[in-house]
């Protein structure tokens, strides 16, 4: 409820076939050309890679290449997955790490998580102590709190949505 009063699309599907065919359909819907996702076994379970192939859409994994975020710029679609999903605001909480790169979640204009029901929390302080206590060694390099679509004001206050990151956020709860 709170990403669609930002702005964002929620949909809770019964397993990965619904999750894949919500992917294909927003390729489809967007005619997309390009898209780059997360390389983690998660993704790999989705089985949308050789779907989307068939409908002529190249699906590049991110990975640290000179040329990741040049991709990313280019494509239409970003997909991950998120370590948590924060009911009380429709946030996402992110890490990256290896085959988890930043700019597949904020470059394409068009970015969809895939994300399991049991990582759906009620509260941001909730998501907070899941990294409490774990001390610098035990936390990743970067955990980011992800909320809807990107938004912008200048100082005249006008708003603009996806100026500083995708304007079509997409979250697919499975389970």
């Amino acid at each position: 409820e709170e990403l669609v009063a930002l702005g964002g699309h929620g949909r809770r599907v019964g397993g990965m076939q619904e999750a894949r065919e919500y992917v294909l359909a927003l390729a489809r819907e967007w005619s997309a050309k390009l898209v780059v996702r997360w390389d983690v076994e998660e993704l790999e379970r989705l089985g949308a890679d050789g779907p989307l192939a068939d409908a002529g859409t190249e699906v590049v994994l991110w990975r640290d290449l000179e040329d990741s975020r040049e991709v990313a710029g280019r494509a239409e679609i970003g997909i991950s997955t998120a370590e948590w999903a924060i009911a009380e605001t429709g946030s996402l909480v992110l890490e990256s790490g290896p085959g988890k790169g930043r700019s597949v979640t904020l470059l394409p204009p068009t970015y969809v998580a895939v994300v399991p029901v049991d990582r759906v929390l009620r509260t941001v302080p909730e998501a907070i102590g899941k990294y409490a206590g774990q001390g610098a060694a035990g936390l990743p390099a970067n955990v980011c709190f992800h909320t809807g679509p990107s938004r912008s004001g200048d100082i005249e206050m006008s708003l603009v949505v996806g100026m500083h990151g995708p304007g079509d956020v997409h979250v697919v709860l499975v389970g």
